[in-house]
């Protein structure tokens, strides 16, 4: 039996540009046990450690917390702090302990780290949508793209062009039945690439803002698929 190689430097960086599981499963044609066994051997030769260092910054817990007493949402608050989901649980921490140990000599500044971890990836969260869910760039509803994927934090689509980096309004359609309505939010393109059977663009999306009403049509949906 013929053994496919995966190019290894290709892998990191595909890992490095934010691509889940999911989509390195299908870009490269992999099983579950097999991305599985592909991350077990970057970690063995130090690769993803090597390549992928947490990262740690500075931040102003006072601003943070009067963003929080301000109203503004996680999605928000990750957006314009730059934070991953661990990220703010890790400042959400700092602000509880920092009512009993932190002192004003301390000032208001502390550091946190991203703590990625390969074998825990958002396969795990994210759910495969296995019927058709169209997707468009608001203002361009004549250029549909289908939802892959869906969770409440991003959405993988296919059949739009964009590249990394790019912050889009994407809009899901409803569906016939009432199950939940259209809604929008606003993302940034974390990893693309194209599909080698057909050239349609493959793209992952991070939710950066979302309104109260459009987050709960998001959940309906996903609570649908789940359930699908």
């Amino acid at each position: 039996m013929a053994v496919r190689k995966v190019p290894q430097n290709q892998v990191l960086e595909d890992i490095r540009s934010g691509m889940d599981e999911s989509a390195i499963r299908k870009k490269y044609n992999l099983s579950a046990n097999g991305v599985k066994r592909l991350y077990e051997k970057l970690i063995e030769a130090k690769l993803l450690g090597h390549d992928l260092k947490p990262a740690s910054r500075r931040l102003n817990l006072l601003q943070f917390l009067a963003d929080i007493r301000a109203g503004m949402s996680n999605p928000d608050i990750m957006a314009k702090y730059k934070l991953s989901e661990d990220m703010l649980r890790q400042v959400s921490k700092k602000l509880l302990d920092a009512r009993m140990t932190r002192s004003v000599a301390d000032g208001p500044e502390t550091t946190i780290e991203e703590r990625p971890d390969f074998l825990a990836t958002r396969e795990f969260v994210r759910h495969e949508v296995d019927f058709e869910l169209p997707v468009y760039e608001a203002g361009r509803p004549e250029l549909q793209g289908l939802v892959r994927d869906i969770s409440e934090e991003g959405v993988g689509v296919a059949g739009i062009e964009a590249k990394v980096g790019d912050l889009k309004t994407l809009v899901i359609l409803g569906d016939e039945f009432g199950e939940f309505s259209s809604f929008e939010f606003e993302a940034y393109c974390r990893w693309c690439y194209a599909d080698e059977a057909d050239g349609t663009c493959l793209s992952g999306f991070a939710i950066s803002k979302i309104s109260k009403n459009d987050l709960q049509q998001l959940k309906m949906l996903v609570r649908l698929v789940r359930l699908l």
